[in-house]
């Protein structure tokens, strides 16, 4: 390796150490969790814990995912004081998806699953999830003060604490039911945490005269909108695959193609590492050079990681799961080479973000999820979970070759005004 390389590595590592050390806690905890869990449970049971809280989430996602953008950029252009205005925020439109999931709970819902059977925590598991929604506007105060260190230890303290609780709860009684309950207290401790955290953050830094809840919807309403389409259209991937899935498979390949869809999560750990210091560095006017970026940290970590799945996954597959889980191996591949696309080209959707382009994002999602629903219904009746698996990687990569179209035509032209 040459010297200028070295130095490049060095200065990132630096940068972010804490975020990365973190995030690799994180996955080998989630790991470690899910191992437990689907050892414990089995495949039937991990399906029918995957739907339920991919129900859940369908509606909390929809309207809360990324709020945290849409704070920050709010605390980057005011100079006044937007905090409890944006905590208020957070939990009405959790308040809005609790409603929303009721009413949901309470009408037939057509599913392989019964969500009476979750009756018991089913309205604890909402409220705990309306809380957890505080973690978005405290995680825009951290990145926005450039405390990236603290933000990493309250990431890494809240998956120690979902991890103890999981596991101890399905240690003394090894049910969905255990899980269910151990990750409610979870969300709810968790979105406590960052409330403290972010106060008293929030209360060291000069500001301006409070912001009501009018002038703060005002001030953010064209970029939330913005962020909630962009949102919404992707949560079709994400989520829709689990629920087709569900459809036409049995509860068996549903936790099988969860599983290998899990394993493949810490390439999203390593891209969750990257994107506070990004967002950090951009808050503060600094410049990235993303050719650097892409070339000398992001390929090598891509080649790396399919490696390891190609050459270990079926290793990984018995280690962490069990022989139930060895078809997961190809669902694992075909999985592995989209989310690789991804980490090569996530940083794209930041730079749409503070360039004010982040309707061209809800485009590229748009065609995420024309393709991803084109494919997905015939592929995965014929080839299941490799199907689907397939469908969602196609979709990826055409939505990537959007953005970085996008990139090209018009990020790069303003850059050189």
């Amino acid at each position: 390796m040459n010297t200028s390389y070295l130095k490049y590595l060095k200065k990132i590592i630096l940068e972010i150490k804490e975020l990365f050390t973190s995030q690799i806690l994180i996955a080998v905890l989630s790991l470690l969790q899910v191992s437990y869990v689907v050892k414990q449970l089995g495949p039937e049971n991990y399906g029918k814990i995957t739907i339920f809280v991919t129900f859940i989430s369908l509606f909390f996602r929809g309207l809360n995912s990324k709020n945290s953008d849409v704070a920050l950029l709010a605390l980057k252009n005011e100079d006044k004081n937007i905090f409890y205005s944006a905590l208020l925020f957070d939990l009405i439109m959790g308040l809005v998806a609790f409603i929303f999931c009721l009413t949901i709970y309470f009408t037939p819902y057509i599913s392989k699953i019964d969500l009476n059977s979750f009756s018991k925590y089913f309205f604890f598991y909402l409220s705990c999830r309306v809380i957890f929604n505080i973690s978005e506007t405290s995680k825009a105060v951290l990145i926005n003060s450039g405390n990236l260190k603290l933000f990493s230890y309250i990431e890494s303290i809240g998956i120690l604490i979902r991890f103890t609780l999981i596991v101890s709860l399905i240690y003394l009684n090894p049910t969905v039911e255990s899980y269910i309950l151990g990750n409610s207290f979870y969300m709810l401790i968790f979105g406590l945490i960052c409330y403290f955290v972010s106060s008293k953050q929030n209360n060291k830094i000069e500001q301006g005269l409070k912001v009501s809840f009018i002038e703060y919807w005002e001030s953010i309403k064209s970029t939330y909108k913005k962020i909630r389409y962009d949102q919404i259209i992707g949560l079709i991937p994400q989520h829709f695959d689990i629920l087709l899935l569900s459809i036409i498979s049995d509860i068996n390949i549903v936790g099988i193609y969860k599983f290998a869809k899990r394993l493949v999560e810490p390439i999203n750990y390593i891209i969750a590492a990257f994107i506070p210091w990004i967002q950090s560095q951009y808050s503060s006017d600094s410049l990235i050079n993303f050719n650097d970026f892409v070339k000398k940290l992001l390929l090598p970590m891509s080649f790396a990681t399919m490696s390891i799945f190609i050459f270990l996954g079926r290793k990984i597959i018995t280690t962490i799961g069990s022989n139930e889980f060895s078809t997961a191996y190809n669902p694992l591949i075909i999985l592995a080479v989209g989310y690789s696309v991804y980490l090569l080209t996530f940083w794209i959707r930041q730079l749409l973000l503070f360039n004010n382009l982040i309707i061209y994002h809800v485009y590229s999602k748009i065609i995420y999820s024309v393709v991803f629903i084109s494919l997905s219904i015939p592929l995965t009746i014929f080839y299941s979970a490799n199907g689907l698996s397939l469908s969602l990687s196609l979709a990826i990569l055409s939505q990537k070759v959007y953005e970085f179209f996008i990139y090209k035509n018009k990020i790069i032209p303003n850059s050189l005004k």
